[in-house]
């Protein structure tokens, strides 16, 4: 039987900075509330298959491996051949919208098709996609929902419009009595983690400097974020709790926007489904990196993930990714599409999560960083597409370059026989893998091709 679906996705959100893994901040009441009602599951060892917003959200919407959809290097958009869940969703009646402010999910990228209704909010689309009386209401409330009357665009938070638009479909699809997917992709925990202003000092306790320093702090690590990498990522202890802070502080925000979304949701429809995850993590110094860009590290792939409103769906320890909660969802909603890399969490328990990573996109990335330091070392680094699978216990990463083990297990004293018949066993079932799901879907390569305006921003935003 249908029913209506809001898929909501916050932008480079690690796990174990939400509320729902224990973190010392109270960074997301509203979605541990949902993980804590009676038909809410939070899964607590959810990966995402890639670790960029591109070839992530490319996953979630075609249920296809990175390798297989190939929508992840900064060159490619999805084929237009690749069938895509949205499009499966729209030919059963659904209403199909999606708010996005990141150009990496766009009409460029090919992600927005199979939408009746998809909105990219750019600074040349803004006010097209909101409607007037939006951006009015937006310009009135700068200083509660954004930097208040900057010209700076780094600084503004877009929460406000995404929550106007997803609440109008809401109010849309229930006037009109029609069946709703709305995917909400927000954005504002990306860096430069610039907190709207009532948010700003929400965590100031933690570190020494002023508020005011924290926030030209994180404007200067964006700005400057492939320098930092290549010069080793030299933050003093306070710099690096001020950078969590503010991280923090946008997780808070996005986790209000959130709120606000889903009761109108389930003030407006008739039961709907929710589910809230990330598309990625994000990296404070691990493997000496920032942001989400070269490495699989667990604090760029390990997310979020609550599932809301389908019975029999609950909380569990194992590890699950995206496909496996929108192939339960598909199922529940009784629409056919084929998620080979997913599993019904109400019948099959996953053996491990599968991360990838483009080799042309990694090599792009160390490219752009050893271009700002000659001393930076980037044969630490797996070079050529890697492909990393994670269980509870250990984490198997295979390149072009090599293959290792990360993680032991509690209470193993030989440490090197158990590494070693891991290992093995891992690289047998990493090649199954790749021959079974790995392989490119569609023999087709298209380009993305931005604007000036797709082109600056994604230049704020560190791709470029």
């Amino acid at each position: 039987m249908p029913r209506d679906i809001v898929w909501i996705t916050l932008e480079s959100v690690r796990q174990d900075h939400t509320s729902l893994d224990g973190y010392h901040r109270d960074t997301t009441p509203f979605l541990q509330s949902l993980a804590d009602r009676s038909n809410g599951a939070t899964f607590k060892h959810c990966f995402s298959h890639d670790v960029w917003t591109r070839a992530s959200s490319a996953s979630i919407l075609t249920g296809l491996a990175s390798s297989s959809h190939r929508t992840w290097t900064q060159e490619n958009r999805l084929s237009s051949d690749v069938p895509t869940i949205p499009e499966a969703l729209q030919r059963t009646g659904y209403r199909t919208a999606c708010v996005s402010p990141n150009p990496q999910l766009s009409e460029v990228t090919g992600l927005a098709r199979g939408f009746d209704h998809f909105h990219y909010l750019g600074k040349d689309t803004l006010l097209d996609e909101a409607g007037v009386l939006t951006v009015l209401g937006y310009l009135t409330k700068l200083n509660q929902h954004s930097a208040g009357y900057t010209t700076d665009t780094a600084k503004h938070s877009v929460g406000y419009v995404s929550d106007a638009i997803a609440r109008r479909h809401i109010r849309e699809a229930a006037q009109a009595d029609e069946d709703l997917f709305l995917y909400v992709h927000l954005g504002d925990s990306h860096h430069p983690y610039y907190p709207p202003k009532p948010y700003q000092d929400l965590f100031a306790d933690g570190f020494e400097m002023s508020v005011g320093e924290a926030l030209d702090l994180v404007l200067e690590m964006s700005s400057d974020l492939h320098g930092y990498i290549a010069r080793g990522v030299p933050f003093t202890n306070d710099e690096w709790n001020a950078l969590q802070a503010m991280y923090d502080a946008t997780i808070r925000y996005v986790d209000d926007t959130v709120r606000s979304i889903v009761e109108c949701a389930e003030n407006r429809l008739n039961d709907p489904i929710i589910v809230v995850t990330s598309d990625h993590g994000e990296l404070f110094g691990e493997q000496e990196m920032l942001a989400h860009m070269v490495v699989a590290d667990d604090a760029v792939s390990h997310v979020p993930l609550v599932v809301c409103g389908i019975e029999d769906v609950e909380s569990h320890n194992g590890v699950v990714q995206h496909a496996d909660a929108m192939k339960t969802v598909l199922a529940e909603v009784g629409v056919e599409f084929e998620v080979p890399i997913g599993y019904d969490l109400r019948e099959q328990d996953r053996e491990f999560a599968v991360t990838q990573r483009s080799g042309v996109r990694c090599a792009s990335k160390l490219d752009m960083i050893g271009e700002r330091d000659d001393a930076f070392d980037a044969s630490r680094y797996h070079v050529g597409d890697l492909t990393s699978l994670r269980t509870l216990d250990y984490r198997y990463q295979q390149s072009e370059s090599s293959e290792e083990l990360f993680a032991v297990p509690e209470g193993v004293s030989d440490v090197s026989e158990e590494r070693s018949d891991a290992c093995a066993e891992l690289a047998q079932k990493c090649e199954s893998w790749l021959r079974t799901y790995g392989r490119p879907k569609s023999e087709r390569e298209e380009q993305a091709e931005f604007d000036d305006s797709m082109t600056a921003h994604l230049e704020d935003l560190g791709y470029l």
